[in-house]
């Protein structure tokens, strides 16, 4: 009988075993499913099996050259799904987080010229070596602070060429290196340079022109809009995001950041999968979510940099079943962080979420706003085997280690690509087996 048991197990050529705590966070439900004294089983970069340690061996046969971590005294849980962020640009606006200091408004500075196209010019005068350069250089520094599925949104080109470019661009880093990169078409961020009196025709070129030749080279998920003032309106945003509806690209909406004006209703109203910022969502708009089953993506790092006191309703969104991820918004003019760890602090601290909330919106919510529920931010057989080992004992440590999360390890698809103990490494190691 033992015989045939052993014939039946599946062979694994990754085991994880004997974690202080095992971080399942499943898609479902709302806890994270801890495992005390967990283990994990993979192959060929898909988990086969989790549970506790004492039953690793009854559950899988492993290879002769399976790698195996011992993770006793350690933290496992997901990778981090980083569901917002604007990855390539060029130049820099220190000087503008100065003014916004000096007391400046983010829309004050842009009037002015400054802000988005401040770094859309910077972009559009950039190589295409040098933005894939400071990529490369970014998606390193978000794969040691445990980042291992990263949306990328384009929107600092906003003109057919600079917008392809910079898709273009970020497709080809996501064979680079290990993180996985995920395209959202923002060519809505504010209205080209060129159509600046002319905002319908700007309009006219993202529907009948950029839009279709994004999707023919399937180059992005996503079509996302700015819907703002300042930005798109209303149904300036509607026809945007209907046009990429029709070319097969989900729609994603930045709503409602700075005033309540029914962005997130449009959210709903178009299934959107998700609306970003929300810091000034209105009952109404928080119902239409939660009916729709749009997931809300809160950004609290953007308002601690802008100085901002008043923070997205979290509470009041998860009170009503809203699905809650959160993000950096990694950008070069609202928020330079690249910590997610961080983010889940400033999520407690100032969003009043719970540990376990902030972990899942880094994990499987962020998944879900990236329509990846079933693939990562979770430990559950036929999932990508994408994990962090923390050098902590328990997941409360998480949010309460402000900017000192340790990174022991980074699993990406079942290989080690980044270990702390020999200096990192195992990046270049990682990105090569991810070319291969």
């Amino acid at each position: 009988m033992a015989g045939t048991r052993a014939a039946h197990r599946p062979p694994a050529d990754l085991v994880v075993e004997h974690a202080a705590e095992l971080l399942v966070c499943p898609p479902q439900g709302d806890g994270l499913g801890v495992i005390a004294d967990g283990a994990l089983a993979a192959r060929s970069g898909r988990i086969l099996w989790v549970g506790p340690s004492a039953e690793v061996e009854t559950a899988v046969a492993r290879e002769a050259t399976a790698t195996v971590l011992d993770a006793r005294g350690k933290l496992v849980m997901p990778g981090l799904v980083e569901c917002h962020t604007h990855l390539l640009f060029g130049g820099s606006r220190a000087h503008e987080y100065q003014l916004h200091v000096a007391g400046a408004g983010y829309q004050q500075i842009a009037a002015a010229g400054g802000g988005i196209m401040s770094t859309v010019r910077a972009t559009r005068a950039a190589g295409d070596e040098e933005l894939r350069a400071r990529g490369r250089e970014r998606l390193r520094r978000f794969l040691r602070h445990g980042v291992t599925t990263l949306e990328a949104k384009s929107g600092y080109g906003l003109s057919t060429e600079h917008e392809l470019r910079l898709l273009r661009l970020s497709a080809q880093l996501d064979g680079q290196q290990p993180v996985s990169i995920v395209p959202t078409f923002l060519g809505a961020h504010v209205v080209g340079p060129e159509y600046r009196e002319a905002p319908e025709r700007y309009v006219d070129l993202l529907v009948e022109e950029m839009i279709p030749a994004v999707a023919q080279r399937r180059l992005a998920r996503f079509c996302d809009v700015f819907c703002e003032e300042g930005a798109f309106s209303l149904e300036q945003s509607r026809r945007i995001l209907r046009a990429g509806l029709a070319h097969g690209l989900r729609p994603k909406l930045h709503a409602e950041q700075f005033a309540a004006h029914g962005g997130a209703a449009l959210a709903a109203e178009l299934g959107a999968v998700s609306a970003d910022h929300l810091d000034r969502v209105d009952e109404a708009g928080i119902a239409a979510l939660a009916a729709a089953g749009v997931t809300a993506v809160l950004l609290p790092g953007a308002d601690v940099f802008l100085g901002g006191s008043d923070f997205a309703p979290a509470r009041r969104l998860l009170d009503a079943g809203v699905h809650v991820a959160i993000s950096t918004d990694f950008n070069p003019g609202t928020c330079t962080c690249q910590d997610p760890f961080l983010i889940a602090t400033l999520a407690c601290s100032y969003l009043k979420m719970t540990a376990v909330e902030a972990i899942r919106g880094l994990t499987c919510e962020a998944a879900r706003a990236l329509a990846l529920a079933g693939e990562v931010g979770s430990l559950l057989p036929g999932h990508q085997a994408d994990m962090l080992l923390l050098d902590l004992a328990g997941h409360e440590e998480i949010p309460y280690r402000f900017g000192e999360v340790r990174i022991e390890a980074v699993v990406k698809a079942g290989a080690v690509v980044f270990e702390a103990a020999d200096g990192g490494a195992a990046d270049a190691r990682g990105a090569e087996k991810e070319r291969r």
